[in-house]
């Protein structure tokens, strides 16, 4: 039976920015560790758990299979919590500011601004994102 015979085989509509449409499913039944255990090796070499099997099945990944970095979930705690630190400064500076008080220096201003940015520049890191020059 081919594609054509079945209607449930037909393809989907495709959009206009779509090569092709993947239309079988292969279930796979596995328990909790087994499962936990796809999703680890997926996410270490920084594939989704479909283009991980696949490329453990086909050698391939697939064509455009998107490839994600692995993320360190420790250094990722430690960059959010000194973003929120510095947030927490930021919003003293802000408050300060707001009562026209005069003990904020520019200097204090600039070195939240850096402390803001080394802390981002931190998590676009772990996410494997690149900085901007």
């Amino acid at each position: 039976m081919t594609a054509n015979d079945n209607p449930q085989l037909q393809p989907a509509t495709r959009s206009g920015s779509q090569k092709r449409v993947r239309i079988r499913k292969i279930p796979v039944a596995c328990d909790d560790e087994e499962f936990l255990r796809i999703e680890e090796r997926a996410r270490e070499v920084g594939l989704s758990r479909p283009s991980f099997l696949r490329a453990c099945g086909l050698g391939t990944p697939g064509p455009r299979a998107r490839r994600s970095p692995p993320v360190n979930a420790e250094a990722l705690g430690r960059a959010t919590a000194a973003l929120n630190k510095v947030g927490s400064n930021l919003n003293q500076i802000a408050h300060v500011l707001n009562a026209r008080g005069t003990s904020l220096t520019t200097q204090e201003c600039f070195a939240a601004l850096a402390e803001t940015r080394a802390a981002a520049a931190a998590i676009r890191e772990l996410l494997g994102h690149k900085d901007r020059p």
